[in-house]
């Protein structure tokens, strides 16, 4: 940071800043400040909310509410803008914490045991399950509602609820509010017309909206043939709605022709058949060897002939390719004997051919010779969706025009319909006429063009018919009586329930255009079958036999170890109503056959079985101190203490071996009482059973630290500057600064010990919270003030000016944000036998800092001065004389407020004295003749502030500026100039 900008903000604020080491508790802030902060204590500002500093324009800045949009919406969380601090994770979230070694969370622990799941729905509760099962039967318009409302972080709402709670006066004062757009505003008032009902309501469905985002999308991907065979429906679904689901229906055939497929167009390299017939344009490439040699490329001309080398003109204008071998051996032959020859299609014709009616590129071509109608549609971007794909027309001079029916094609794959086409042809497109659609259970559900289909027979047929998973009892028709209204037409097609077959059935349902034939799905209930839930070997349904009993669901090696046996429940439908029915019975003794526990089985049964340590507490006992990896561990049968602390990754070097402790709860009748129980560590890492004893659940095992020992981060200073040997320095707990510096060798001649700079990591970490504090306060007390700068303005110029001035703050305010506090503390030192007499010889630190300089030789005079300047420093000479050589105070100068800013980063200011007398504490002697008479030394600054109060505009901000000095000279830019 710029140096003389801090010192500018000293002068601006007129009075005296605080020592450079930190700033006390005690500061005394301006009343009209220190209220602001009382009140913003425990709430954020706009800047926090926001995400931006005071002095950007509302329309570039953040807002908690999102982007803004010209529809109201619920707020978005914007990362980084209202993301709250992270969280720790709360327990049971399956997350190790602290080396426990246990799985945590009853779901995600329960997940681990078994396996995953084969469906996300598989680790929700019942009551998550069944509003799973209500979100799914929302309209999408609701569902939309509660997605946007359980998006939102608590912090978000924290926001909107303040925004709520303010009356209209509050809102019009609030510098917060006032930045928020006219769409971030609607937006607070949409949140606002959520009654507590409805935000209750959309609570419960916060923990499973994310479920059913991923399995739809999961969903999307899954074709129905899968869908039938992996994914049943869960006997949690028993009896409830299966309405149909159908996926939008396209009209089928028009996702051939894809705009970018402008390659079938190309056709001119490829091999040429037989049937071609050559004609003008096309050149052929004839091969010759024998009596006669050469290579001749031959070029149809006009007149549909070639020039053959000595023969002359040969009409193969019509010729097929494959009787080009046999015309030119005849016509060589006349002229030439024993040879041989080869025909090859050269590069091939073009032609243009025209393509109208409903294409989405109607035009005229230039394609192939090779070209087909298919391929000439593809080049015109295909039939458009309103065009016919079953009455394509081909005209050609002098001939009647060729239908092509392309479904031949596409259902098929017949491509007798591919008409090759020739130069002249106009392919027409006409209008679609009839349609009709088909969805639900079919295997290829789609909006098909009618032709001679005029049945549910033929309607079927282009569908593929029905799949597996379709109901035959029921089958709808929705159809659209012209002109006039839309009509539902019910029917069953199962042959099993008549003497008629499945065709005559079909066969007499009249399909008309419009139509759309539904085809619901049986009932996806898995029938037959028994479930087994929980901590299982092989959790999952089972068939049930008839007769069957709990008893035989499970062999020998299907119940795991440590299952929990005195307790398995049973969940049973009970007809009529199928409620449901809890049934608990005792495992083992289902197991080993016991009637009255080894029940007889039916139909959908739920039989869950837990964990032991779903069921009991699991027996654990904690570790800390000089260990790897601290924490909870699970206390094993005759689990000693080196066991315990091996689990916890060994000791560390710095354990003391001599003592451990272990503190035990004992329970009994009476209630808990502790035992403490001290060991010698190094033994019991032998293996000594004196002190390796047996850990017991709810044990806590302290391994102590070597007295007097220090961590690596703590045993490093580091000496720079004048010092004979700078540099990184080990030290002892209890070594002082004398110390360190005589093993470095001691100050060298140039050393100035006046301007030595003695930083501290521990003193920097309070400054830079205490400095976050109050850049955040004075923030705020700048934001409010612009806000009221235009009602307390009395004229334009003062409204200028102290806008200006404002912004001026409000930039030095982001300034020192990025500054670092340095944790300065003011030390004198001195010749090594004196300095490890005084109070200044401190015990040192690790990550403590000395940095001695060479003398400047200068002294700065800033401020209200006629010539701001460095000057060299005089032995003996005072603050007056300084003065003199700068011209002296100006005009605007307070001179009652003029201060010294001392090398050593204290400050003396002419209020110290006040009478003319003063002590001086380290010199230990009194001093004459008042502020002026101070003498300074090498590296001093002296401060003329200006006389704020002659300006009527800076009187309300001087006490702002007077903060911000006091930051600045807790960075430390000022103080060891």
């Amino acid at each position: 940071m710029n140096r003389y900008l801090i010192v500018l903000l000293l002068l601006l604020s007129g009075s005296l800043p605080v020592l450079a080491a930190g700033i006390q508790s005690t500061t005394q802030y301006p009343a009209q400040y220190s209220a602001g902060y009382s009140t913003k204590t425990s709430t954020q500002t706009s800047s926090q909310y926001f995400g931006q500093s005071s002095g950007q324009s509302a329309a570039q800045s953040p807002s908690p509410l999102g982007s803004a949009s010209s529809t109201p919406t619920f707020p978005q969380q914007v990362p980084g803008v209202l993301t709250p601090p992270s969280t720790p994770q709360p327990a049971g979230s399956g997350a190790p914490q602290n080396g426990t070694a246990v799985p945590g969370g009853e779901q995600n622990g329960r997940a681990m045991l078994n396996g995953a799941p084969s469906r996300p729905e598989d680790l929700l509760s019942d009551a998550d399950r069944a509003r799973l099962l209500e979100y799914r039967q929302m309209t999408e318009d609701e569902r939309g509602k509660v997605s946007k409302f359980c998006m939102m972080t608590d912090f978000e709402r924290m926001v909107m609820e303040k925004y709520c709670r303010m009356t209209e006066n509050e809102k019009a004062d609030d510098p917060d509010f006032a930045r928020l757009s006219d769409a971030e505003r609607a937006r607070v008032m949409e949140y606002s017309r959520i009654t507590e009902i409805e935000k209750s309501r959309y609570d419960r469905y916060c923990s499973i909206v994310d479920l059913e985002t991923v399995s739809s999308n999961e969903r999307e991907d899954v074709s129905e043939i899968e869908r039938a065979i992996s994914d049943p429906r869960s006997d949690d679904e028993l009896f409830r709605p299966q309405p149909l689901k159908m996926k939008r229906l396209e009209q089928f055939g028009y996702n051939f022709f894809r705009p970018d497929a402008s390659a079938f167009s190309s056709l001119t390299d490829v091999p040429v058949g037989d049937d071609y017939l050559v004609g003008p344009g096309d050149r052929i490439i004839l091969q010759l060897w024998g009596s006669i040699d050469g290579v001749h490329e031959l070029e149809v001309n006009r007149s549909g002939e070639v020039l053959l080398p000595r023969v002359g003109a040969v009409k193969v204008w019509g010729v097929p390719f494959g009787g080009l071998h046999e015309l030119f051996r005849r016509s060589l032959a006349t002229i030439f004997k024993d040879f041989q020859l080869n025909v090859n299609m050269g590069k091939l014709r073009m032609m243009k051919v025209y393509i109208v009616g409903e294409v989405r590129s109607p035009g005229d071509y230039n394609l192939s010779s090779l070209s087909t109608v298919i391929s000439a549609l593809t080049a015109a971007g295909g039939p458009t969706k309103n065009g016919s794909l079953r009455n394509i027309q081909i005209r050609r001079v002098g001939k009647l025009p060729q239908s092509v029916d392309l479904y031949d094609f596409f259902l098929r794959g017949d491509r007798n319909c591919d008409v090759r086409l020739q130069p002249g042809d106009t392919i027409y497109v006409p209008v679609l006429r009839k349609v009709a659609a088909i969805g639900g259970n079919v295997r290829r559900p789609a909006i098909f063009e009618l032709k001679d289909e005029k049945r549910l027979t033929d309607l079927l047929r282009l569908a593929a018919g029905i799949s597996v998973t379709g109901s035959l009892q029921r089958i709808q028709i929705a159809g659209i009586n012209a002109h006039d209204n839309r009509q539902v037409r019910d029917f069953n097609i199962d042959p099993r329930k008549g003497d008629k077959q499945f065709t005559e059935i079909t066969d007499s349902i009249g399909i008309r255009h419009m139509d759309s034939v539904r085809i619901f799905s049986i009932n996806s209930v898995l029938r037959g079958q028994v479930r087994v839930e929980g901590y299982a070997l092989h959790p999952g349904d089972y068939a049930l036999a008839k007769g069957m009993r709990v008893k035989d669901l499970f062999g020998p090696e299907d119940v795991l170890p440590e299952t929990y046996r005195d307790v398995a429940v049973i969940t049973r439908m009970l007809p009529p109503d199928y409620l449901q029915e809890k049934i608990s019975i005792n495992l083992g003794q289902a197991l080993a056959g016991e009637p009255d526990h080894n029940l007889e089985l039916k139909e959908f049964d739920r039989i869950t079985l837990f964990s032991r340590w779903d069921m009991e507490e699991m027996p654990m006992a904690r570790i800390s101190g000089e260990v790897q990896k601290p924490g909870s561990y699970r206390v094993y049968e005759r689990m000693s203490l080196r066991d315990l602390i091996f689990n916890a990754g060994n000791i560390k070097k710095s354990a003391y071996l001599k003592s451990a402790e272990i503190s035990r709860s004992i329970v009994d009748k009476e209630g808990v009482r502790a035992q403490i129980i001290d060991v010698d560590l190094e033994e019991a890492l032998k293996g000594n059973p004196a002190h390796n004893v047996l850990i017991e659940k709810m044990d806590e095992v302290i391994i102590r630290r070597i007295p007097n020992w220090v961590d690596e981060t703590g045993r490093y200073v580091t000496l720079r500057g004048e010092v004979m040997f700078p540099g990184v320095y080990p030290v002892l707990k209890g070594e002082t600064l004398s110390s360190v510096i005589r093993r470095a060798g001691g100050y060298t001649d140039r050393a100035y010990l006046k301007g030595a700079k003695f930083t501290r990591k521990s003193v920097a970490e309070i400054q830079q919270k205490k400095m976050d504090e109050i850049l955040a306060k004075t923030e705020d007390s700048v934001a409010k003030k612009q806000a009221e700068l235009a009602s307390t303005a009395s004229s334009k110029e003062e409204l200028a000016a102290t806008q200006a001035a404002l912004d001026g703050l409000q930039k030095n305010i982001q300034r020192l944000k990025k500054e670092k506090a340095e944790g300065r503390v003011s030390i004198a030192l001195a010749p090594l036998d004196k300095l490890q007499k005084s109070g200044y010889d401190l015990e040192l630190l690790g990550g403590d800092n000395l940095e001695i300089p060479q003398s400047t030789g200068t002294v700065m005079v800033y401020g209200e001065v006629f010539s701001p300047t460095n000057l060299v420093q005089r032995p003996g000479k005072d603050v007056a004389y300084y003065l003199r050589k700068a011209g002296g105070p100006t005009s605007n100068a307070n001179e009652d407020e003029i201060y010294v800013i001392k090398v050593d980063g204290t400050v003396v200011s002419r209020a110290q004295s006040g009478s003319g007398i003063s002590w001086d504490e380290d010199a230990r002697s009194w001093s004459f003749g008042g502020f002026k008479s101070t003498p300074l030394d090498a590296g001093d600054t002296i401060v003329v502030p200006q006389e704020m109060d002659r300006i009527a505009w800076t009187r309300e901000i001087k006490d702002i500026a007077t903060i911000l000095g006091q930051v600045a000279l807790m960075v430390g830019v000022v103080a060891g100039m």
